[in-house]
Parts: structure tokens; sequence; C-alpha cells
């Protein structure tokens, strides 16, 4: 018998049953290298963070298993580090995503099809303090580290940005990439990225079409500005195939994607606006491969909150703040949407926190307004 209960309350004494521990990464062993013994020159940490969350739309359409809670992001991480010379580090990067309700078959917590775990980042390579990082593998896309991060920092966000919102972010290329060769520096005032994609095995579309990438790459910087003030910018370009054998269509894409996003975290206030253009990135919802992807479309997005310190009864700060978006296609799709919200979020001692939010939604197809909770432990 499937256990369907996911209450409110069951998943916050689960989450009261956690160990106390600081809202930091743990770390097992703590690089110290002796000439004597290789096992000082290993760095190994653990981390995570548990998401549960309940979504709920207005409008009375929504159906969805997101009203009776599901799994808003769970994810464990394990990074390992091995110092070579003085300098240079052999890093190691996993990043594990689990969906909770899914691992214990609780019943309408989870999408149909919706896997157990999730590979969010996998990678490997060289770091040094004078010439930088060069890393293999899956991980952030240069466009989402210079740009995208900035504004990704609410629970309902990404819905006007590119990582995410094309076919799918680790395949084009905008969001947790795979199969790419990734480069990080510093120069100055300035980080400089720049990456290369490697061809991918294809992808089934949920249209029943096949997605391949054939390569691409990507370049972006980050200047910052001031300690607090920092303005990235970045360019990715995917070049990729689209199969409908059902039809013996196929077409090739050269999918562009720009952006740049501003971020400022001068005392308690955190800032942040940024946007981007998107070029055969963005569907069209036709079950074509002529015409897969709308030729042109943008999207903006902003956050601004301030945290007003508590240090009491186990709160040790809040946060309240004002965020929206807007995402249209300029041709391809008669699609627009735009977002506007406030939110709070409560941070406890030990890691624990609460976020709330609530987006009034106005959007082509009549989406309603959205009311979200999400408990979240740190570790």
């Amino acid at each position: 018998m499937k256990t369907r209960l996911f209450s409110p309350s069951i998943l916050a004494l689960c989450l009261l049953g956690l160990p106390a521990v600081s809202q930091a990464e743990i770390t097992l062993l703590k690089q110290d290298p002796q000439a004597s013994d290789p096992l000082s020159r290993l760095n190994v940490k653990v981390g995570g963070s548990i998401r549960p969350q309940f979504n709920h739309q207005t409008g009375g359409k929504d159906k969805s298993f997101k009203r009776n809670g599901f799994d808003g992001g769970t994810r464990f991480r394990f990074s390992v580090d091995y110092a070579l010379t003085q300098d240079i580090n052999w890093v190691n990067y996993y990043e594990l995503g689990v969906n909770i309700p899914k691992v214990f078959n609780w019943d309408n917590h989870y999408a149909s099809g919706a896997t157990n775990t999730t590979r969010r980042q996998w990678f490997t390579g060289l770091k040094s303090q004078q010439y930088g990082q060069l890393t293999f593998g899956q991980q952030n896309s240069v466009y989402y580290d210079a740009v995208g991060a900035k504004t990704d920092i609410w629970d309902d966000d990404m819905l006007a940005q590119a990582p995410g919102n094309g076919v799918n972010g680790d395949y084009d290329g905008s969001y947790r990439s795979r199969k790419m060769l990734k480069y990080k520096g510093r120069v100055g005032d300035f980080d400089v990225y720049a990456s290369y994609l490697f061809g991918d095995d294809p992808l089934l579309t949920s249209e029943k079409m096949r997605y391949k990438r054939k390569g691409g790459g990507s370049v972006g910087v980050d200047y910052h500005i001031t300690k607090d003030l920092s303005w990235g910018t970045a360019w990715n370009y995917t070049k990729a195939t689209v199969y409908d054998h059902a039809r013996g269509q196929s077409k090739d894409y050269n999918q562009n994607i720009v952006g740049t996003s501003l971020g400022w975290t001068p005392g308690n206030w955190t800032i942040a606006a940024g946007g981007g253009y998107y070029q055969n990135f963005l569907k069209t919802k036709l079950k074509n491969a002529n015409h897969y992807f709308a030729g042109d479309a943008w999207g903006v997005e902003y956050f601004a909150g301030y945290k007003f310190p508590i240090q009491q009864m186990g709160v040790k700060a809040v946060m309240l703040y004002v965020m929206g978006d807007r995402l249209e296609y300029v041709n391809g799709r008669n699609y627009k949407r735009i977002d506007n919200g406030v939110g709070v979020t409560l941070f406890a001692e030990y890691g624990f926190r609460v976020d709330y939010e609530h987006v009034f939604a106005s959007t082509t197809d009549k989406e309603g307004d959205l009311n979200l909770v999400r408990l979240r432990y740190d570790f």
C-alpha cells in the first residue's frame, strides 16, 4: 500500500528530527599537505538542501500534484579536491537531486514519469589561484554563472530567463550543461569565462521529436565594480538539429542567447535585475521540426529585498522582498507572461528557513495567481 500523506505537519516533524548543524557544508577531511602523508592533500566536503514545497494557483483550474506538496529541489553535494602542487588542485564535484515523494511512492505528490534521482552536476578539472579553473563535465553554464544566477534568488523565479526555458537546460547549453569544457579566471576586477560545448546524445522531447546538440560555446564576463556591485554579461551559441521521424522532417538551428544582469548587495539590501534576448531558443509549441523554435523572444527579471536582523527566539533574520519578470515572444508564438509578486523569508537557526510568496500573474493562457510556501533545511 502506497503512502498518501504529505502534510506540512509531518514535514515539519521530519525536518526538526534532522541533526542541528550550521548552514554550511560539512568538511570531512581538511587539506593540510604534508610531504610524508598523501591523504593530507585531500579536502572532502558534503552538503545539501531539503526542500518540501506547496503551490496553490488561484482560479480553480489548478489540479496539479503541487497543491498536495512536492519536492521543491532537494539536492545533495559532494566535493573532493586534491592538492597536486602548492598552487594546483585537482577538483571534483557531484550534485544529486532527490525527489523524496517519488522515492517513497507518495501518490499525488510527484509528476507522472518522475525519477527518484537526477544528476544535477558532475565535473572534474584543475584549479589554480594563478591561472584559474578548467573543468569538464555537467556543470553550470557560463550564461548562468555570469547572468542568470544574479536573479535566481527567489522561489518562483527563472520564468523569463534562458536557463531552464529552452528544450532542456542540460542539453541546450543554457543551464547545467552536459559535456562542457569550461574555464573561469580572474583579471583584475573581472571574472572571465569561456566554454566549449561538445556534441551530445539525442534527447527525446515531450513532442516525441529528437533534439541533438552538435556543438557550441559561450563567453562571459562579470565585472566587480565594487565589493558589493557586479555586472555580468554573456553569450551562448548552440548548433542543434531537431528530428521528426514520424513526418520525415529535420532542421538545423543556430541557437543564440545573450544577456546581462546587475547584482547589488549593500548592507542588508539585495537588489538584482537582468534581461536577455533569445534566438531560435524558446519553443513554439508546434509539433513541427521546421517551426520548433521561435525566431526571437526576450525576457527580464528583477528582485529587491531587505533582511531585518532578529536574533531572538531561534529566528536569525526576516527578509521582505518584491520580485517579478516578463517574457515575450517577438515571433513564432503568440505568448506573453508578466509576473509581479511579494515574498517573505524567515531565516531560523541551524540552517532552517521558510519562504512564502504571492505572485500576481498575467499570461496569454490566463494562468492564475500563485501562493507558494517552501520549507528548507540547508547543511
